[in-house]
């Protein structure tokens, strides 16, 4: 049986995108309670680790919205390291300081260009930002991926040297914070020794992020559902459980799957039998995540990773386990990075994610060469020579010498590496959108994951990446995570890229370039709100623009609203939008036309000092007669010309023959 219900047709679980509002990610109050503590008894630097593929965008994205207006006295900037591994330290001071006045909004053009070097960015710019526009507020500088900079403790390595700056300057400023985002173990940052060492004496440690407890879990679960009327018993609940151990992402993936099947079929309470029909699905649609668990370890890590997948299925004890025993420096690794977890028998490890292992042992069975290869212990660091199977195993493509730690952390910019040897040439995007159900297939979606990397990193490539998505792939109908659902956050880095090239153009003026990059940002993206609010003081705001760039900002939005485009942060949708942005376009208007009414007032004056009585004239009949000294002009010309001044005759001719000149073009002239 169909329901016809609407409310009940919509999804409520998120899966293969980030979660952009606090009140719909469950599981992370104790992280934010935890940060929250640190910055409340002045801890300055906060270390957050997070394990891979855990929901890290989405807790980075929710944490400010934990500090309520009232209680906040802090300001968020967030920014992400991921495209930057190679570029300049220079280059990346400089995208930051672009998003802290990005995020502060109206920032004059002399303060953001105060950043222009590395000392001055930390000595002169961050400064004077905190005592001067955050109006008493503390500055959080919340870093992601700040891992990819680099491990080593070499000053030339970024990673080292901003972490130097940052713990320099934090106690420099009383009102600066930061929180460093990393997505491997700690201890693998060599820099990052002396700093721990610190902590622990302290009787303080980083904060962890790994997967959530059952009753977390069970919120998860439970709570997306029940505003759809469909409910969960306890041995559904224990099922989902055991498969995804807690994993938020695979936790909504199991129940996405699970409220489509109860949606289709009229389903209104779910059992375990439920979990089983779903399953196999589930596993496909969720292809994306599962892959991230193997994709970036080295070779003779995924074939560990297999093997203990095989052999926490076979019963009694075998050559297999005997080896995986043996295994001892890759098992630890992967206990490390949080994939396995350790265990006394039969084989001293188990893969910590149900779910993962179930995927594992269907995807990527272990062929009787592989099984051999398991014979041999492998040396701290070693890597496989490559096997020639039917099963597929993934293979790094990256540097062979790089540690297994580095390529957890790193597989995104190895991935985009690897994508630039492989694809000869420059990627066209060559396919527009003529159906909304339309599915780019993964090759596709990869390269264009790349070119918005790249472009994320290389301000020169922005505006040609931007125009190809505009006019071959359209986000009108459809987004791009569903156009490419494949969990690369597509949506989310297009409406990065999009704000970063927003404040490129506005500091050249090229205002109406801003307005459209800005207009198309969509409401999921985490600055959204941050951008509503900065058009609204471009528009409204006395102080934060010149009357002429108002009047630019103000057109362009028109133009995106009239085009058919929609400005999504300020939308015409909204009858009292569109009435208050025409409103404001008229007040600037007559603010423009008094202005001009004053300053040709001011020449005229002018000209009667210099006894220019006609140039003086020439003033006077181009000020409109809405102006407030208006009929004084018009009592001054008639007096000119009646001979009740004290002007000489041949001034006075002069006067004549300017106001017969401009008699059809002069408001105020008395022989009209």
């Amino acid at each position: 049986m169909n329901t016809s219900n609407n409310d009940f047709t919509l999804n409520p679980y998120i899966f293969g995108k980030p979660i952009y509002k606090i009140e719909q990610l469950y599981g992370r109050e104790e992280t934010f309670r935890q940060i929250e503590n640190n910055l409340k008894t002045n801890i300055k630097i906060t270390l957050l680790h997070v394990q891979r593929r855990i929901g890290k965008t989405s807790l980075i994205t929710c944490l400010p919205q934990f500090f309520t207006e009232e209680q906040n006295g802090f300001k968020f900037v967030t920014f992400s390291f991921q495209s930057y591994k190679h570029k300049p330290r220079t280059e990346i001071l400089d995208h930051l300081a672009d998003d802290i006045a990005g995020t502060i909004g109206g920032l004059p053009k002399e303060v953001r260009e105060l950043a222009d070097n590395e000392y001055n960015f930390f000595q002169l710019f961050l400064p004077k930002i905190i005592n001067e526009y955050l109006s008493g507020k503390k500055l959080v500088l919340l870093l992601d991926e700040f891992d990819v900079l680099g491990e080593d403790e070499t000053i030339s390595t970024p990673g080292k040297y901003l972490f130097d700056w940052l713990e320099q300057v934090v106690n420099q400023e009383e009102k600066l914070f930061s929180i460093l985002v990393f997505g491997r173990p700690l201890t693998d940052i060599i820099y990052l020794e002396k700093f721990l060492e610190k902590l622990k004496k302290g009787d303080r440690k980083p904060i962890e992020v790994g997967l959530l407890d059952k009753e977390s879990t069970q919120n998860l679960i439970i709570k997306p559902a029940k505003e759809k009327n469909i409910e969960y018993e306890s041995d559904a609940i224990n099922a989902i459980w055991h498969l995804s151990a807690g994993h938020p992402s695979l936790t909504q993936l199991l129940c996405f799957y699970i409220f489509n099947n109860s949606r289709e079929k009229g389903i209104k309470k779910v059992f375990h039998d439920h979990i089983d029909l779903i399953l196999d699905e589930a596993i496909e649609g969720g292809e994306a995540v599962l892959k991230g668990f193997l994709e970036p370890l080295k070779d003779n890590e995924k074939l560990f990773f297999r093997a203990v997948a095989v052999a926490q299925n076979e019963v009694g004890e075998n050559r297999l386990k005997t080896n995986i025993k043996n295994w001892q420096s890759v098992g630890k690794r992967l206990v490390k990075y949080g994939f396995l977890e350790e265990q006394e028998d039969p084989i001293a490890y188990k893969i910590k994610v149900e779910l993962v292992r179930h995927w594992l042992v269907k995807n990527y069975p272990l062929s009787d060469e592989e099984r051999l290869q398991m014979e041999k212990i492998p040396e701290k660091d070693e890597n496989l020579p490559k096997i020639n199977n039917n099963h597929k195993m993934p293979t790094e493509k990256g540097d062979n010498n790089s540690q297994g730690p580095n390529q957890i952390a790193k597989f995104l910019s190895l991935f985009v590496v690897s994508l630039i040897i492989v694809i000869p040439g420059i990627y066209s995007l060559s396919r527009i959108r003529n159906s909304s159900n339309s599915i780019a297939s993964r090759s596709e979606c990869s390269r264009f994951l790349q070119e918005i990397n790249v472009a994320l990193g290389d301000a020169k490539e922005r505006s040609q990446v931007i125009e190809k998505v505009r006019s071959e792939w359209s986000r009108k109908e459809e987004s791009l995570d569903l156009q490419c659902p494949y969990n690369y956050e597509l949506d989310r880095k297009y409406n990065e890229l999009l704000y970063h090239y927003g404040w490129n153009q506005i500091n050249i003026g090229e205002y109406d370039k801003t307005i459209e990059s800005f207009c198309e940002i969509t409401e999921e993206y985490e600055k959204f709100r941050e951008v509503e609010n900065i058009l609204s003081e471009w528009i409204f705001s006395e102080q934060k623009l010149s009357v002429e760039n108002q009047e630019k900002v103000i057109g362009a939005v028109i133009e995106q609203n009239q085009s058919g485009k929609n400005c999504l942060a300020y939308s015409f949708i909204s009858e009292r939008n569109k009435n208050r942005l025409f409103e404001q376009q008229q007040k600037l208007s007559e603010q423009k036309k008094q202005a001009r009414n004053e300053s040709l007032y001011q020449q005229a004056q002018e000209r009667i000092k210099s006894f220019e009585f006609d140039k003086a004239v020439e003033a006077y009949c181009q000020i409109s007669e809405d102006y407030e000294n208006f009929p004084d002009i018009q009592t001054q010309l008639q007096g000119w010309l009646s001979g009740a001044s004290n002007l000489y005759d041949d001034e006075i001719e002069k006067v004549r023959e300017k106001l017969t000149q401009l008699r059809n073009n002069c408001p105020g002239s008395p022989l009209k």
